[in-house]
């Protein structure tokens, strides 16, 4: 750009125009007319009073004061936005005629949602010349209340990913292999499993209970007391699998390529056929599997976004449908009448075929909910901490409740949390109680196991 400044100056001097004071006349007669410099007005400092509030404080409103320094070489500063969480805009009319200053404006922010949210502001003068917008983090915190959730297991060697309740035992399934039942969720054996595989999902049929992981299918008919390996589909790291009375289905992706493959076996493992999942080679990461009513239903994250349901009546044929284009998608319930997905970032959306979803209104932001169940009354989702924090690598300043139940179908939502950094990753009820497995914390490794009436 210099160069074409420089070359274009001496072109304009060759043609008999002047470097100097004179005002070069083009063949019109005309003056040439300087273009006007722009002065573009600057957000210098940016603070929020308060920058944290308690959730649900005033009635679900809390009241902000912002406090904003600014630089307008051109001293015609107009106006100021403020865009909002829920992504609504505020407009407030200032009229400064000063190159720099400091002003406040008042605002309310809804506490009805707990979580680290982001306000951004920007200011634009009178020639419509816009700042560069500036962020600042507003959250919403949790007075923590006692747990209702007791722990019966902590500080296994190994992370547990899944539960079940088969209609007489919880079965529960990790790394390393491991399998653990319980009659009640509290008194839990370690069962052989017969592999050190890494065991991410567990589903069950009438007898039949069906164990995968990577590049391995296990299956229990004496409700997890022993374990057969069966024919694992090839090049699979399976993550997800369903079952009912004629089929078994699983889901997973091939490592290092990403490849999103499901396969299908008429005979409890023995041989598997492809599935056509019908949304190209890489659907995301199948998180989890459900049969209920005629349908298999998969939930996929794709790296935080662009969360899928691909539903199928037949375990062949798959159509995949985009539900959550900002956040990933992990477990699959259903309470009777519809089925309910939840997902990253405090997503949770309803169902009642499986095609066409609608989002519900959550009281948490910043958690991904991993798990769920229902007990026929109670729904019940829970996980950890939101990637979020861990892109930035921090962590919350403020514990937050990784869990929320309803009794009403999602209208409303109760929020808890179950110990500390403690994080979610299978969820059944059974017996007259929930039981959720996952790890102490989501960095350590260790599994634990905990119940709630």
């Amino acid at each position: 750009m210099r160069k074409f400044l420089f070359y274009l100056a001496l072109l304009l001097v060759g043609c008999g125009g002047s470097l100097g004071g004179d005002i070069a006349v083009p063949v019109s007669g005309q003056p040439s007319v300087p273009p006007v410099s722009k002065h573009f007005p600057e957000i210098i400092d940016l603070a929020l009073s308060p920058d944290t509030v308690t959730y649900m404080e005033g009635n679900g409103n809390a009241g902000v004061t912002a406090e904003i320094t600014f630089r307008d070489g051109g001293q015609d500063l107009q106006t100021l936005w403020i865009r909002m969480p829920d992504g609504t805009t505020i407009e407030f009319q200032e009229s400064f005629d000063t190159e720099t200053g400091t002003f406040v404006e008042n605002f309310a922010v809804s506490s009805e949602r707990i979580g680290a949210l982001t306000v951004e502001f920007w200011l634009v003068d009178k020639a419509g010349d816009s700042s560069i917008h500036r962020f600042a983090e507003f959250s919403v915190t949790w007075n923590a209340q006692s747990s209702d959730w007791t722990s019966r297991l902590s500080g296994l060697p190994y992370a547990l990913n899944d539960v079940i309740w088969d209609g007489s035992v919880f079965v529960a399934v990790g790394n390393g292999g491991t399998i653990l039942t319980s009659a009640d969720g509290i008194d839990w054996v370690a069962r052989d499993s017969t592999s050190d595989a890494n065991l991410n999902a567990v589903a069950a049929h009438g007898p039949d209970i069906l164990a995968v992981g990577d590049f391995t299918v296990l299956l229990s008919t004496d409700h997890g007391e022993n374990w057969i390996a069966k024919a694992g589909p090839d090049h699979i790291g399976l993550a997800a699998v369903a079952v009912n009375s004629s089929h078994v289905v699983v889901a997973g992706n091939v490592p290092d390529l990403f490849g999103s493959l499901i396969r299908i076996s008429a005979d409890r493992g023995d041989t598997w056929q492809d599935a056509d999942i019908n949304c190209g080679f890489f659907c995301g990461f199948f998180a989890d599997l459900y049969y209920r009513d005629g349908l298999f239903v998969a939930t996929t994250d794709r790296f935080s976004s662009d969360g899928r349901v691909i539903v199928s009546t037949d375990g062949v044929s798959w159509t995949a449908i985009l539900v959550a284009e900002q956040a990933g998608l992990f477990a699959i319930v259903h309470d009777g009448s519809k089925y309910i997905v939840s997902g990253g970032n405090g997503a949770v959306f309803t169902s009642f075929d499986a095609f066409n979803w609608m989002e519900m209104q959550t009281p948490v932001a910043d958690v991904d909910y991993l798990s769920g169940a229902w007990n026929g009354s109670k729904l019940v989702f829970a996980g950890g901490y939101s990637w979020r924090f861990y892109s930035r690598d921090i962590t919350p300043q403020f514990e937050v409740p990784v869990g929320i139940a309803s009794t009403d179908g999602g209208a409303s939502w109760e929020i808890f949390n179950i110990d500390g950094d403690y994080q979610s990753c299978g969820m059944a009820f059974g017996n007259g109680r929930f039981v959720s497995v996952g790890q102490s914390t989501t960095a350590s490794g260790e599994g634990a196991i905990y119940t709630a009436e």
